[in-house]
């Protein structure tokens, strides 16, 4: 049996969390875990003292970790899961604002690690939304897909059908989000809470000019497909990655993630 193999990524302009994931290195190294480094979170200077042993240095998209730490905010983690193409156990570390996606505070990384070393990581699958923008491939949201118009201040008038029921939408936007996400700017603009694993997506219409537009929670088996826009729009990939939309944005179930997380209870 080979040794448990860590990978170590966050967010390079929090200095804070490079100097966590360096402790977190050397602990790691120190319990015996070999340990892959995201070259975008610290390159191989950072590590002089350290640079022996089982250490490879690679980007993200290279992990073969059964295990990753995410040291940073939700933000580092939502561009963790969206980078690694390995499917792996993500474990964020709390370096960042509202930490709603870490499982871990800035203050347990031995915890942590023991966990991850133990195999007892608490984590769950969760669903991601695939994106197609005029038919190509946009990418995979953890969170939630905004859809907004390109020009700030304008109305978003477009069409939206989920399964074979359409309907006519006016407003500042749509958001389409994961249970995940569903705590995030869905829940501002007022849909519901839903448990993490559940098998449903939240679609928000952000202040609908037609106030019979509630809140919906749908099948996340089906597809939901918004169409024949007034106007520019462009898609919002949580909250990181913007695509125009010429004609249409096609959304349903895209590959889960596992994703460590605190007791409900």
């Amino acid at each position: 049996m080979g040794k448990v193999k860590i990978g170590i990524t966050g967010r390079k302009q929090n200095p804070p969390a490079i100097e966590a994931g360096k402790n977190a290195i050397m602990q790691a190294m120190e319990k015996g875990a070999a340990v892959e480094i995201d070259t975008e979170f610290m390159g191989r200077g950072n590590l002089r003292p350290l640079d022996s042993g089982e250490i490879a240095f690679k980007p993200l998209q290279k992990f073969n970790s059964g295990i990753v730490l995410s040291f940073g905010g939700d933000g580092t983690l939502l561009r963790t899961a969206r980078d690694l193409e390995k499917k792996a156990i993500i474990a964020g570390i709390n370096f960042g604002r509202t930490g709603f996606l870490q499982a871990f505070h800035s203050g347990e990384i031995e915890k942590a690690l023991n966990a991850a070393i133990a195999g007892n990581i608490l984590a769950e699958e969760r669903t991601r939304i695939l994106t197609k923008v005029d038919g190509k491939k946009a990418g995979e949201a953890l969170n939630e897909i905004l859809i907004v118009p390109a020009k700030a201040g304008r109305i978003l008038h477009c069409q939206l059908k989920i399964g074979k029921d359409e309907r006519d939408e006016g407003g500042d936007g749509l958001i389409i989000a994961t249970p995940t996400g569903s705590t995030a700017h869905a829940f501002s603009a007022g849909g519901p809470v839903i448990r993490g694993n559940a098998k449903v997506f939240v679609v928000v219409s952000i202040s609908p000019t037609d106030s019979r537009h509630r809140p919906l929670v749908v099948n996340d088996n089906g597809k939901i497909t918004v169409s024949n826009f007034g106007g520019k729009a462009e898609a919002i990939i949580d909250g990181q990655v913007r695509v125009p939309i010429r004609k249409k944005i096609e959304l349903s179930k895209g590959r889960s993630i596992m994703l460590a997380v605190k007791p409900y209870f």
